[in-house]
């Protein structure tokens, strides 16, 4: 390619892609800790039950 001078290069990211792919993976990890959440406190309520 051509080099020109005082041209601006552009970034290959998707920034709007990228963003929907951060609020994916964060809500994956929110769903994924209420799993370990819900699962500790059954998990807790069965020890409380044998007591």
């Amino acid at each position: 390619g051509d080099l020109l001078g005082g041209s601006i290069e552009m970034s290959n990211v998707d920034l709007a892609q990228e963003f929907t792919n951060l609020i994916v993976a964060q809500r994956g990890f929110q769903a994924n800790s209420k799993v370990i959440t819900t699962s500790d406190q059954m998990l807790q309520d069965l020890v409380d039950l044998k007591r």
